[in-house]
C-alpha cells in the first residue's frame, strides 16, 4: 500500500500555526489516504471477474426488488463497471490529497535550482491562475452534469451498472477539494513569502 503509506507520510503538515488552514489541509490528507485504500477491493473485484470470465458466468445472482447501483442482479459486466467506479472515486479524492503532500507532477530539474521564494511565487500564481479556476470551471459544470444524470435516471444499457450519478458526483467534489487545497497552499504559501521577506529586517 505505498499511496496510502504516502498519503500517511502527509499527516504531519508544516505550518502548524496556520489553524484553520492547517486542519483543512490535514482533513484533505485524510480523505486521500482513507481513498487509496479502494485499492485493495478494486483489486479483489479485477481477480473476481478474471475468474468468472474464464467459467463463462455472465449473471452471478439475481433478486426480486431492485436493489441502488446494481438493479435486479449482479452480472459480470456490474463488476467490470464496479470496477472503474471504484478507480474513479479514488483517483478523485487522491488527486487533492497529493497536491496537499507535493506528490504531483512538478518540472523538477527547474525547481530543484529555485530558492524557497521563487518557489512559493510560483505556486501562488499557478494557484491562482491556473488551478484555481480550472477547479470551479469544473465543479460548476460538474453539478449540472451530475444533476442531468441524476434527472434522466442514467444507468447501463449492457447489464451493468444503474445510478451513475453517484459517480459523476465525485467529478465536482474531487475538484471542490482540490479548490480547497488550492486555497490552503496559496495561503500557505503566502504566509511563507511574507516571512522570507521580514527575516532580513528581524536581524
Amino acid at each position: 500500500m505505498g499511496l496510502a503509506h504516502d498519503m500517511e507520510k502527509e499527516s504531519s503538515l508544516p505550518d502548524r500555526d496556520n489553524g484553520f488552514t492547517h486542519e483543512m489541509l490535514r482533513a484533505i490528507a485524510w480523505v486521500g489516504r482513507a481513498a487509496a485504500w479502494l485499492i485493495v477491493p478494486i483489486f479483489a473485484i479485477v481477480l473476481i471477474s478474471v475468474v468468472l470470465s474464464a467459467a463463462r458466468i455472465g449473471t452471478i445472482v439475481r433478486w426480486e426488488n431492485d436493489v441502488f447501483l446494481f438493479g435486479s442482479k449482479l452480472t459480470l459486466s456490474s463488476l467490470g463497471d464496479l470496477q472503474w467506479h471504484l478507480f474513479g472515486i479514488m483517483l478523485m479524492l487522491t488527486m487533492p490529497a497529493a497536491l496537499v503532500g507535493d506528490k504531483h507532477v512538478r518540472v523538477d530539474f527547474l525547481r530543484q535550482h529555485m530558492s524557497a521564494r521563487t518557489r512559493n511565487f510560483i505556486d501562488i500564481i499557478g494557484h491562482l491562475c491556473l488551478l484555481l479556476p480550472l477547479c470551479a470551471i469544473v465543479v460548476f459544470h460538474g453539478y449540472d452534469f451530475t444533476a442531468r444524470s441524476f434527472a434522466m435516471g442514467e444507468g447501463s444499457n449492457y447489464d451493468g451498472m444503474y445510478d451513475r450519478f453517484v459517480l459523476k458526483a465525485f467529478i465536482p467534489i474531487g475538484f471542490a477539494l482540490m479548490f480547497l487545497a488550492g486555497v490552503g497552499l496559496t495561503v500557505r504559501s503566502l504566509r511563507a513569502l511574507f516571512k522570507t521577506q521580514k527575516a532580513p529586517t528581524d536581524d
